[in-house]
């Protein structure tokens, strides 16, 4: 049984061996496996791209990289005050690009969705329109504290 063990763990340590030296090479193909500064570090561009603003302090609907599914209907058909936001709401598609929903959990179950900055509402339900930036619009503080209450 000892002979097993052992052998196990020799097995177990030539293979973390192999994995590491197999991860230290270079892209370059030069073979000095040292790292660029560029790809250790990541931009200011890359660091600001990773954190998500919350769906108050965003100015604009921010497309993805992604392309749009072609089920997806195109932003501007979606958001107009008074429609009915689809159920569900996936997200929609500007320029070919996904616009993923952004949206808060509310308590009562439902989804309380917003794009850009301007719009809101639950998936199934009638659309409402900001008179300026949702952080200070009346209706949709009431709408959101209602919401996650």
């Amino acid at each position: 049984m000892a002979v097993v063990v052992r052998t196990f763990g020799l097995i177990a340590a030539a293979t973390l061996v192999v994995g590491l030296a197999a991860g230290c090479g270079s892209d370059d193909g030069t073979g000095n496996g040292s790292a660029t500064e560029s790809s250790a570090t990541p931009s200011a561009s890359e660091s600001a791209a990773s954190e998500s603003p919350a769906p108050d302090e965003s100015s604009a609907a921010e497309p993805s990289e992604t392309a749009a599914p072609a089920s997806w209907s195109t932003c501007a058909e979606v958001w107009s005050e008074g429609a009915v936001l689809p159920k569900p709401y996936p997200g929609c598609s500007l320029d070919g690009l996904a616009v993923p929903a952004e949206s808060v959990h509310c308590s009562m179950g439902a989804l309380l969705v917003t794009y850009d900055d301007t719009f809101w509402g639950v998936p199934g339900h009638e659309i409402s329109r900001a008179d300026g930036k949702l952080a200070k619009d009346p209706a949709y503080q009431q709408d959101r504290a209602t919401c996650t209450a």
